[in-house]
């Protein structure tokens, strides 16, 4: 869970890096998708042929998909605007999210503690962006729509884990993403650098590479032993933000994200709890 929460904080340093060097947001997000379905075409198709992309319900993987790549577009459009480790500590109201939709969309009981939770997660994203009397920052609200399609991601992703083997979930996530992004970027295409073309190959590679290990984590732990050390993403990217970018956060947004770490955790000890009841 650390190694992929290293490989996901490093593929967010690299898009605001190419964007900062002059890439369109189009061309970035596409390098993303089409280096990660190359990635994944690599390692499925020689050991499962064509059957990795038969699904048993293949609109809900695409509807699915797109929860991810607008997610992604809103993530990285953020990047361009805010700090890594503000985006970074942003997104993670992600899984308080969750447990409040998870009771409109999957009949999941709206507890005490998750109402708690969602409160004190809201608390730390005001300490951090500290909004003034106009509101929240525009680039504040990507984040947090960034952060609703995630959570909305992970209940489709929950939802479909009876349907489908995982790799034919993971391999629709790649398509789509690829495709969309297809008809997006030729009409933005700027020409990279070798080392330009390197990195965009580098950004899918490290996405794939820990949305995969992310997967391997949950199978050979429970989540709530392994979900906590997600959190330590804030510190990778405290500190690829300060080696790439000379970024360091001020006294708020370490506050922030502490804040908004501890109403995660609040609702991750809770679901442990709740968990081990029920086993017994």
């Amino acid at each position: 869970m650390m190694a992929a929460a290293l490989f996901i904080a490093g593929q967010e340093a690299i898009a605001k890096h190419l964007t900062e060097d002059g890439l369109p947001l189009s061309q970035v997000i596409w390098a993303r998708y089409a280096s990660h379905l190359a990635l994944m075409l690599s390692f499925l198709l020689p050991r499962y042929g064509g059957a990795v992309f038969r699904s048993a319900r293949p609109v809900a993987q695409v509807g699915r998909s797109m929860l991810l790549l607008v997610d992604t577009i809103l993530y990285f459009l953020a990047l361009t605007f805010l700090s890594l480790v503000e985006v970074t500590a942003i997104v993670f109201i992600a899984p308080i999210m969750v447990v409040l939709l998870a009771y409109p969309l999957l009949g999941e009981a709206l507890t005490a503690r998750r109402l708690i939770a969602a409160v004190v997660g809201f608390a730390g994203v005001l300490i951090i962006v500290r909004p003034g009397f106009e509101g929240l920052s525009w680039p504040a609200l990507l984040v947090i729509g960034s952060a609703i399609c995630i959570a909305l991601f992970n209940l489709a992703t929950r939802r479909m884990r009876s349907v489908d083997p995982s790799r034919v979930t993971m391999l629709y996530t790649a398509i789509v993403g690829t495709v969309a992004a297809s008809l997006w970027v030729p009409f933005d295409w700027v020409e990279p650098s070798l080392g330009q073309w390197g990195l965009m190959a580098a950004i899918g590679v490290l996405g794939g590479t820990g949305h995969g290990l992310l997967i391997v984590a949950h199978q050979d732990a429970p989540a709530s032993t392994v979900a906590p050390f997600m959190y330590i993403q804030i510190l990778w990217a405290l500190g690829l933000g300060w080696m790439v970018f000379g970024d360091w956060p001020d006294i708020a947004t370490v506050i922030g994200a502490a804040v908004i770490i501890a109403g995660g955790l609040i609702v991750l000890i809770g679901e442990a709890r709740r968990n081990n009841r029920r086993s017994k």
